[in-house]
């Protein structure tokens, strides 16, 4: 199935101030997509990091990025790597201790606190490190019984806590978000109305990602709305089109023509995009808007035309950051997928860790 996403309402809903807007920008997909796209559409830069070998990695969690310094979660812990790909530190361990968490633990960076926060999950306490890796603080987080669920994501905006649960076919998880403030308080809880009752199909699909304007982004992919959290408050963002690409609760059985959209994310001028067919029978897509131009591109191939002229693997591209006020998208490969040439260039070990790839965004 080809798709690609055509944004309405774009004049309205990116004019000087979209934030006073009534209008939500709506996102539906249309029978296009390019054989191939060259990133250098929405790119400047491609950067290749190879993580080095004193701890082996299978692979790795999502990564969490400050200007000098990010870090990944693995069977282990929490690793701390420079952007030469220096292994820096272990941020604590895994263990009963005080100061260590369990192997089940959601990870993030407060950069306005300067503290690397680790949540235990069994325990619902947050383990608080400095950013040198010191022990500060653990904290029992007020978060609801977790019979139905765990939550999956965890970010910090301002002072406040953000958990996101799973919104699954034919299981009773109530919730979709809780609020706390860094002490474990709990603010708000955003329950659901009713119960997902799929019979049959696709189970799980909930997202959250940063935005370049200092907010989150939040879906699911049962719900018509993309949720914005910023320090004042929660607000619509933007609104799915409906359509027979569109999974619901009161969808028995899954057809070809369902997305599952596995990546929504905002920066200063993109919208970026990445989906796969419900049933699992194809490969990811890839879309993204121009805010800048208002155009639209969608794709199964990327090629990097700015640094080592191969097609990207869609697996590549899996989320989104920021550093030094620029936005990136960050993807990871194994090395002996890259070329020899490209291996002796950037003088990567075809047999050493994972290589992170730090696709550079254009700007305004």
């Amino acid at each position: 199935m080809k798709i690609v996403f055509i944004l309405l309402e774009v004049f309205l809903f990116f004019s000087c101030n979209h934030r006073q807007s009534t209008e939500l920008l709506k996102i539906k997909p249309i029978d296009e997509l390019l054989t191939e796209i060259p990133v250098s559409e929405f790119a400047d830069s491609v950067s290749l990091i190879q993580l080095d070998n004193r701890f082996l990695l299978a692979s790795y969690g999502n990564p969490c990025f400050t200007d000098s310094f990010f870090l990944v979660t693995v069977a282990d812990g929490v690793l701390k790597y420079s952007y030469t790909g220096e292994l820096l530190m272990k941020i604590g361990g895994i263990g009963q201790g005080p100061m260590e968490y369990n192997r089940n633990n959601l990870m993030t960076i407060d950069i306005r606190n300067k503290r690397i926060r680790v949540y235990s999950i069994p325990e619902k306490v947050m383990i608080e490190y400095s950013y040198d890796g010191a022990f500060l603080n653990r904290v029992h987080f007020d978060l609801p019984d977790d019979t139905f669920g765990y939550p999956t994501t965890m970010r910090v905006l301002a002072n406040k806590c953000y958990f996101f649960y799973t919104s699954m076919s034919g299981l009773s998880d109530p919730y979709y978000w809780v609020i706390t403030d860094t002490c474990g308080q709990s603010l708000e809880i955003k329950q659901k109305h009713g119960q997902p009752v799929l019979k049959r199909g696709y189970a799980c699909g909930t997202y959250c990602t940063s935005s370049s304007d200092n907010s989150l982004l939040y879906y699911n992919l049962f719900n018509d709305t993309i949720f914005r959290f910023t320090e004042q408050g929660v607000m619509p963002a933007f609104l799915w089109e409906q359509g027979k690409h569109r999974i619901s609760v009161s969808t028995e059985d899954i057809s070809n023509d369902m997305m599952v959209f596995t990546m929504f994310a905002e920066t200063k001028r993109f919208l970026f995009f990445k989906w796969i067919d419900a049933g699992f029978k194809s490969f990811s897509s890839f879309g993204f808007y121009d805010k800048k131009m208002q155009i639209s591109m969608g794709t199964k191939k990327l090629r990097d035309d700015l640094n080592t002229q191969i097609s990207i693997p869609l697996n590549w591209v899996f989320s989104y950051s920021q550093k030094d006020n620029k936005d990136y998208m960050i993807g990871k490969i194994e090395p002996y997928e890259l070329p020899e040439e490209i291996l002796q260039r950037e003088n990567l070990d075809p047999e050493g860790n994972l290589v992170m790839i730090m696709i550079r965004l254009k700007d305004e």
